[in-house]
């Protein structure tokens, strides 16, 4: 037998004292109680599925209600606009077709385009009739866009690039010198004539 030793109050001392049998007896017989009881609860928590609660009844009967009457009012509506039941959901197929973006700027292209005046001719004629069917797509999204678009009205992407200088810095059309590094910009000429 092992030795176990308690610590007790006072009270609970004069009162052990005041009982006939011996300390370790009543001790032992405590400790026995203890946990018999400690384990019956224990195996009753584990055996016992909780009951059901009323309010856990009428949560799932009301839930059951609604869902009812949910799909009486979809069945309905959708009756009434043609559609007899749901449509199972249907396979969609998107294609995306990518476009590279050029690194060549307003600007930087009329520069080019004015230096290389004896390279031949890439367009028909019927296209350069200065008539423009089509309008240009938005690089992002690929809505058309109008000549008067600055944003496009779909996304909201800038339907005119920036101009960067050589060195990075942002360049605006209507300067003749980068503020970064002190190139002249490819707009200086332009402003020049002006």
């Amino acid at each position: 037998m092992s030795k176990i030793t308690f610590r007790a109050d006072d009270e609970l001392v004069e009162r052990l004292e005041g009982l006939e049998t011996s300390k370790s007896e009543v001790m032992r017989d405590a400790l026995r109680v203890y946990l018999d009881e400690a384990e019956r609860s224990s195996e009753a928590n584990e055996t016992d599925e909780p009951e059901a609660t009323v309010d856990d009844v009428l949560q799932s009967r009301l839930d059951e209600l609604i869902e009812e009457r949910v799909d009486a009012v979809l069945a309905k509506r959708l009756g009434a606009i043609g559609h007899s039941t749901l449509a199972p959901p249907r396979d969609v197929n998107v294609n995306i077709a990518v476009e590279s973006a050029t690194d060549e700027t307003s600007v930087n292209a009329t520069e080019e385009s004015s230096q290389s005046g004896s390279r031949i001719r890439k367009t028909n004629d019927e296209d350069a009739s200065g008539v423009h069917t089509q309008e240009n797509p938005c690089e992002k999204c690929g809505e058309e866009l109008s000549p008067d678009d600055v944003y496009c009205p779909n996304c909201g992407e800038k339907a005119n690039h920036r101009v960067f200088c050589e060195c990075g810095d942002e360049v605006r059309s209507d300067w003749a010198f980068c503020p970064g590094c002190g190139r002249r910009t490819s707009a200086a000429d332009v402003l020049e004539q002006g």
